[in-house]
């Protein structure tokens, strides 16, 4: 979509502007949008993300607010006064949520802004304040210690049960060091060994790993409004993610758990949340207890998976802010998520190496309703996405960006 399109569309209905639109989480949110219509500009770093190539969307190139947050918001500023009427913001990554909740006072001029300010969202970006609330909530947690400094790395080898994880609570930086969420810690030697190279990046979380696979990953996903009612609600389960036991999703399924949902809210009443988030839990297989992953205080890669199941997030929360608030409708259980370009050259990988076999590949993808990129509907960002994986399996050259 031309710039000069979208600009006319938005005199007539508020536009949507859409941030990371490089791979599904920022392409789901473009055209859960657009599909109805709402006039959609995504918004990336590079230019080559694939969002840009959407039928659904206009396209545009913003500052980094990593490298210049005070350029990016400039940025935004004027852009917001060249627009017809004010845009509703959907940042689907931390490095964007993060900034636009802080200046939000200073967009709001421009902006129609559905989701917590900074008071609120600094708990959320603090992983410690999120646990803690958590437990003020009753929500249940694996065991965890903090590690501020060396002095507490004996205190907290005493503190909790091996094998663990090392998580941070700032988690960009952890990611951008190390490009994924967290650090298997099998015993004690081990956090010694990791200490050097995690000395300088704040407090960190040591945490029992919670035992069973990947399968054992559920999600609650939801759009709050201002006054943490819940709006949108959906419950999945992921079945694949890349790399195993920290990654992102390859395959998922829509199952509404109504203990879960609750546990979820609960938790986001008790931080008076307001947008879309997923909160992630394990199910720990000893107990049958589903236990605090994280909170994501935006959209999460598989979300679309909601949509196709009735529960559209983004337009719940594009029309919250827009002044026409709805209630989304039960989920449908059953569909499934993929993303196939991924999914299948590992599930290929895994089938060679007999961890997988043919039939229960197969099996696995019934009731496959959506994939995360390829799309008929929209084929161009799909189509761009397999001519990447073709390129990277060539040269065995890995993706630079962290997906979620």
């Amino acid at each position: 979509m031309k710039l000069e399109r979208f600009l006319r569309l938005a005199e007539n209905r508020p536009p949507a502007l859409v941030f990371q639109v490089s791979y599904a989480n920022g392409l789901g949110v473009i055209r859960d949008l657009g599909r109805h219509g709402v006039p959609v500009m995504g918004l990336d770093t590079v230019a080559d993300a694939i969002g840009f190539s959407s039928r659904f969307a206009s396209a545009m190139v913003c500052p980094d607010p990593r490298a210049d947050e005070s350029a990016f918001v400039a940025f935004l500023e004027e852009l917001g006064g060249r627009l017809p009427q004010p845009g509703v913001l959907f940042p689907t990554h931390d490095e964007f949520i993060w900034p636009l909740s802080r200046h939000a006072s200073r967009l709001e001029r421009w902006y129609r802004i559905p989701f917590s300010r900074w008071d609120v969202m600094g708990r959320l970006y603090d992983k410690r304040a999120q646990l803690e609330a958590a437990w003020r909530a009753g929500v249940d947690t694996p065991r965890t210690v903090f590690i501020d400094r060396a002095a507490d790395l004996e205190p907290a080898t005493a503190g909790v049960m091996y094998p663990a994880v090392l998580k941070p609570v700032d988690s960009l930086a952890f990611k951008e060091r190390f490009h994924k969420h967290l650090i298997d810690i099998e015993n004690p030697a081990r956090l010694e060994d990791v200490w050097p190279d995690v000395n300088d990046l704040g407090t960190l979380m040591l945490q029992e790993r919670i035992p069973g696979a990947d399968d054992e990953l559920f999600t609650v996903g939801s759009y709050l409004d201002a006054e943490s009612r819940p709006l949108a609600v959906f419950t999945g389960h992921k079945i694949r993610q890349h790399p195993a036991g920290a990654g992102s999703a390859r395959l998922a399924v829509s199952k509404w758990d109504a203990e879960l949902a609750e546990a979820g809210l609960r938790l986001l009443r008790e931080l008076s949340y307001h947008g879309v988030s997923q909160v992630e839990f394990k199910r720990d297989p000893r107990d049958g207890r589903y236990c605090l992953m994280e909170v994501n205080a935006r959209h999460w890669m598989w979300h679309s998976l909601a949509a196709a199941c009735g529960v559209n997030l983004s337009f719940a929360a594009y029309m919250d802010a827009v002044g026409q608030p709805f209630l989304a409708p039960r989920q449908i259980d059953g569909p499934r998520w993929v993303v196939v370009t991924k999914d299948a050259p590992l599930a290929a990988r895994e089938m060679w190496g007999r961890r997988l076999s043919p039939l229960e590949y197969a099996r696995s993808l019934r009731g496959a309703r959506v994939d995360g990129v390829l799309s008929a509907e929209d084929p161009l960002p799909g189509l761009r996405n397999i001519g990447r994986v073709a390129k990277r399996i060539v040269t065995r050259r890995p993706s630079t960006r962290i997906e979620i």
